[in-house]
């Protein structure tokens, strides 16, 4: 690996984006609006992850002059994970490690950051809950632990919401602390609704006339999209005029295709994959609908409010990301008929006027990426 100044030569500071894994979800996507709309002068930013995969993002990012560090390829590779950043730390000489997070085991980079003398060292929640997997339980006794022997070698703690840092932070270290709150900003002008494209989408999509309810979202546990057919076979029960559009990909595709069929609403269910103009999409949907089971601050929540749409929910998800007036909330615990009537009662609205709003409530990934910045030099 070439051999490079170190920040108090240029004058630069040199910051360290870790991730486990990079791909295309949702901490990708926070980090790259963040990245591409920060004011990067005096800035070096690499972003380094365990396991560097496929990703929409990535190429935009090395475009802007983003480095991409890989340590072993495998999450498994624990030992070698550790020894491959300490070299990193040693070469790079950073002086900020931004640490995004879902579980707190990744907290040990933040002990090798600090015995490598990394001044700042930033742990993020971007989470509520563990993904299912196998041995989840003892995932969840490993995460307990490590958050108990761990946060404490953060000098600053980030989250997306209250939820967040109690999930990921440990009681102790959080009530002497504290936590700075970072919403997941987005691009308002981007997303502000645009009927004319509306209508093309839609055309393409064959929804002319069609209520079009709309997911983003891994296909996944998490996202909850098994019970999101549930509930879409009840609205089409009594809309047969409706469409349900789910955007993303992931582990459960195949199961969700086979229960759509066996649903019989597999002709009226879109799986069309990763979106990379998202906003045109949205603008094509008539409701959005997120059942999922746990999140931090849902970004894409964000985004459908600003796109117009009006959402429908799980309560527990949504305490802190309703920011139009146009968000539902309904337990998980409730029918998917329940849900289906509630998406069936909400009414249309001036769509443009959202985007002033959420830019109003402090989610503009302008003023985000400017807050990042300053704390990062500080």
């Amino acid at each position: 690996m070439e051999r490079r100044c170190s920040s108090e030569e240029t004058g630069v500071k040199r910051v360290c984006c870790f991730c486990e894994t990079w791909e295309s979800g949702g901490i990708e996507s926070i980090l790259t609006n963040l990245l591409l709309h920060m004011d990067r002068s005096e800035l070096e930013i690499d972003i380094v992850a365990v396991c560097l995969k496929e990703s929409i993002f990535t190429d935009q990012l090395k475009a802007a002059g983003i480095h991409f560090h890989q340590l072993s390829g495998s999450l498994y590779s624990v030992i070698q994970n550790h020894s491959f950043f300490k070299k990193l730390l040693r070469e790079r000489k950073y002086d900020v490690l931004h640490l995004n997070a879902f579980q707190s085991l990744s907290f040990f980079y933040l002990l090798l950051a600090k015995q490598a003398g990394v001044p700042k060292r930033i742990a993020h929640s971007h989470n509520t809950a563990l993904r299912k997997s196998k041995g989840r339980f003892l995932k969840l006794w490993i995460h307990k632990a490590s958050r108990s022997f761990l946060t404490g070698y953060a000098t600053d703690l980030w989250a997306c919401s209250g939820d967040a840092a109690n999930f990921l932070f440990s009681k102790r270290v959080l009530a002497r602390k504290g936590y700075q709150f970072i919403p997941n900003g987005i691009d308002t002008e981007r997303f502000r609704f645009n009927p004319e494209v509306r209508e093309q989408v839609r055309r393409e999509l064959h929804c002319e006339g069609k209520l079009v309810i709309g997911n983003v979202g891994r296909l996944c546990y998490q996202k909850n999209q098994d019970f999101l057919l549930d509930i879409f076979s009840k609205v089409y029960e009594k809309n047969p005029e409706s469409v349900l559009l789910l955007i993303g990909e992931g582990e459960d595709k195949q199961i969700l295709k086979e229960k759509a069929e066996r649903l019989g609403i597999r002709d009226a269910v879109i799986f069309y994959g990763t979106g990379r103009q998202m906003e045109k999409l949205y603008w094509a949907m008539d409701v959005f609908v997120f059942p999922s089971r746990f999140e931090g601050l849902p970004v894409v929540v964000i985004e459908a409010q600003t796109s117009g749409l009006a959402v429908v929910g799980t309560d527990t998800v949504l305490q802190e990301s309703g920011v139009t007036g146009s968000v539902v909330k309904i337990s998980l615990s409730k029918s998917a008929d329940a849900w289906a009537d509630r998406i069936l009662q909400t009414g249309k609205s001036n769509r443009s006027s959202f985007a002033e709003i959420v830019k109003t409530a402090g989610f503009d990934i302008a003023d985000c990426a400017e807050k990042v910045r300053n704390e990062w030099m500080r």
